[in-house]
């Protein structure tokens, strides 16, 4: 059985590919990925027995809908041809392909027509994006048509996956078809050097208040926020250090705001560092932060280091958006009100003075980290898979969310006795989680 993979993105090197192509990969498939080409790289190698066909395109930077255009263009145009030819010489059982850009999708025209199934992971939804980024108001001109593209995407594919049960039932309340889409959550996998601990539930921080936070540093991450919330922090606890590890556009303004609050001793901006500098650092931290801005958008998804915080047993503080709240609730993680520097910083505050519940959120973490990890997902994206292979067309998946999502929730979870024998809460997914 032999499966292309198809993304504007590059690869190795992004989480949910990685997922999705193992997956098939323990399964005994053949698989192929198209990915965008960095300076440096090859057209084409094979990475860990994949198979990795670079195009060279404009670089994704943000600047723009002009901008967006001409970057997906320049992609999709060869990867339409490569894509008719590949099939020609391969036979591929299955395309998947994953947005932004929604249009994306139709590259596999002509696989389709001779016989390949198509799989769309929709991994942000496009309306949302558009009002998030470019300020695209509800009943706009080109949020109706982002709309009836996304939904025209959905109707392509044989079937589609997305991150949430909130995206899907946005996709839905549009117009498309439930029985059609699954959930594969984003869960991420680090590699740790050593054997992950909880912190203790009697330990008092007597030093510096170590608190992190990674990925790509952009507006909707808040990022202003966390360290307007740390001029907050350190008032009351003047040890409290923030390191912001990756980079992005929004890097000078946050360098700016530090040096305006005076926070310079403070706040640390490492940049980007390799996976094994990344763990370790997150290891030896105190509290991690999650501080996406309340959106359209934020509202749906999850964040690949959410995951990590849990993995890694670091106790973290995230903002309440919806899709979070939905699947966890308090005996997990610290929610604060997204955009609110005083509730972050009280979140702070409230974990660095209580090692018990850092203890407590970093068990259960642990807990409901294994509920919904790596091997979880590959399972079910397997069986999308085997499902969309076996499934005559006039045959949907399962009625509602079914098997194929039921992989991805997070299940109600025993009572567990912590490190010290003592009887830990642990958290119980929400009505409506999955």
């Amino acid at each position: 059985m032999k499966a292309c993979f198809v993304s504007q993105r590059y690869y190795p090197g992004d989480g949910r590919l990685q997922t999705e192509i193992t997956a098939l990969t323990e399964a005994g498939w053949s698989v192929d990925m198209i990915a965008m080409k960095q300076p440096g790289e090859r057209f084409s190698e094979v990475v860990e027995g994949v198979r990795i066909l670079r195009i060279p395109s404009l670089t994704r930077q943000r600047a723009g809908k002009v901008r967006y255009v001409a970057e997906y263009i320049t992609f999709f145009t060869p990867v339409f041809v490569l894509l008719a030819v590949m099939q020609i010489l391969r036979g591929y059982r299955v395309i998947h392909i994953t947005n932004l850009p929604d249009t994306l999708v139709f590259a596999g025209l002509i696989p389709k027509l001779l016989g390949a199934k198509i799989i769309f992971d929709v991994r942000e939804c496009t309306p949302e994006m558009f009002m998030d980024r470019f300020g695209a108001q509800p009943g706009s001109r080109i949020l109706n048509l982002m709309t009836r593209i996304e939904q025209a995407a959905l109707r392509f594919a044989h079937v589609s996956v997305t991150c949430t049960e909130q995206m899907r039932q946005a996709l839905i309340q549009r117009g498309a078809n439930g029985d059609q889409i699954a959930v594969m959550l984003n869960t991420s996998e680090l590699q740790p050097p050593r054997p992950i601990t909880p912190p203790p539930a009697d330990q008092v921080i007597d030093g510096d208040l170590r608190i992190i936070t990674h990925g790509t540093v952009i507006k909707r991450y808040g990022h202003d926020v966390l360290i307007d919330a740390l001029a907050l922090v350190v008032k009351e606890l003047p040890h409290a250090r923030l390191e912001i590890l990756g980079k992005g556009q929004a890097l000078p303004d946050l360098q700016a705001q530090v040096a305006r609050l005076g926070l310079g001793d403070v706040v640390t901006f490492s940049g980007f560092v390799p996976d094994d500098v990344l763990v370790e650092r997150l290891m030896n931290a105190h509290i991690g932060a999650v501080t996406l801005m309340q959106n359209p958008e934020a509202d749906l998804v999850h964040t690949f280091k959410m995951y990590e915080y849990l993995q890694l047993a670091v106790p973290m503080v995230i903002s309440a958006t919806s899709a979070v709240t939905s699947y966890f609730n308090d005996d997990t993680m610290r929610f604060f009100q997204p955009g609110d520097a005083r509730s972050l910083a009280d979140a702070i505050l409230e974990l660095a003075r209580d090692p018990a519940l850092r203890h407590r959120l970093a068990v259960n973490g642990l807990r409901v980290y294994e509920q919904c990890s790596i091997p979880k997902q590959r399972a079910l994206y397997r069986g999308l898979v085997e499902q969309v292979t076996t499934t005559s067309p006039l045959n949907p998946l399962s009625r509602g969310r079914g098997d194929l999502n039921s992989a991805s929730a997070v299940p109600p979870l025993p009572s567990k006795r912590g490190l010290g024998g003592e009887v830990l809460p642990v958290i119980q997914p929400k009505d409506g989680a999955s």
